[in-house]
């Protein structure tokens, strides 16, 4: 099966899921609105598979893509959509190691408006909670005030 298969199979059991209630539907707007997503965070500021500049990030009709040029393997990925994801009533991202550090301090201090877009950035749900579990080497970084022990 292509990842743009495996997208539209996944897309279309959610929206079976949806229709029939078993996950309901943000008020805002008509996307799934999961409890929980939990996400990882990529030395590059990816989260999902939502890799910074890729075109998929602009996607906002489908619930589920795919991508086929993923710059890290497994080339073919599919992924929830930045809609789906800041739709959630939590988002939690868990991130550790020291190779993640920068990004980690690129997506969450206050770098001013020359910041570089990560995904990482964008995944502030719109009426949900987002909370960012760090290791310490993650987390060296950050400006003192974000971070607590």
């Amino acid at each position: 099966m292509s990842a743009e298969e495996a997208a539209d199979e996944y897309g279309f059991v959610i929206r079976q899921l949806v229709k029939t209630r078993v996950i309901s539907v943000s008020e805002i707007s008509d996307c799934p609105k999961f409890d929980l997503i939990l996400l990882g965070m990529g030395p590059d500021g990816h989260v999902a598979s939502l890799f910074p500049n890729h075109s998929v990030l602009d996607e906002k009709d489908e619930w589920v893509t795919f991508i086929t040029d993923s710059p890290k393997p497994p080339p073919e990925r599919i992924t929830f959509t930045l809609p789906v994801i800041k739709s959630a009533s939590n988002v939690a991202v868990v991130v550790t190691g020291s190779s993640k550090a920068e990004a980690i301090h690129l997506a969450i201090d206050d770098v001013g408006p020359g910041c570089p877009s990560l995904p990482a950035r964008m995944i502030q749900p719109t009426t949900g909670k987002l909370v960012w579990f760090l290791d310490k080497l993650a987390a060296s970084k950050l400006n003192s005030s974000q971070s607590s022990e």
